[in-house]
């Protein structure tokens, strides 16, 4: 199979990388971004678990580069292989620069399916970051 790459527009957000970094590398934070779709939410620092439309979903962090880059997959029970990257570049002290990278191994109708809705969900999810109070 091969990899899809869906690369989100770039974002800047106002505010320290530092502050970005921290938010985003402890998955508890993610529950103030939970839509109302989404069930069962459990998370510690570097685990999370949900259902979404009936699918059991679990994220795990598997590396953290401060203030640069997040990395996060799905667990072993995970029905895709992908990996989610964020992204993170300081442009100065009060403003960094933000773009989600995420590679996952679908077959052809798959990737043809998933990758413009994924394409708009991550620019939508930069979006958001945005206006995030951190």
């Amino acid at each position: 199979m091969k990899d899809l790459e869906v690369i989100s527009k770039t974002g800047k957000i106002s505010n320290s990388d530092e502050r970005v970094f921290n938010f985003f590398s402890d998955l508890r934070n993610l529950s103030k971004l939970i839509p109302p779709d989404v069930n069962d939410w459990t998370a510690t620092e570097s685990n999370c678990s949900f259902t979404i439309k009936g699918q059991r979903m679990s994220l795990v962090v598997i590396d953290r580069d401060p203030f640069k880059t997040i990395k996060i997959t799905g667990d072993d029970g995970s029905p895709y292989n992908f990996f989610l990257w964020i992204q993170l570049k300081s442009l100065s002290a009060y403003e960094t620069a933000v773009r989600l990278v995420v590679r996952a191994q679908l077959n052809m109708i798959m990737r043809t399916a998933v990758k413009k809705p994924l394409q708009q969900g991550l620019d939508q999810l930069v979006d958001y970051m945005k206006m995030l109070p951190y």
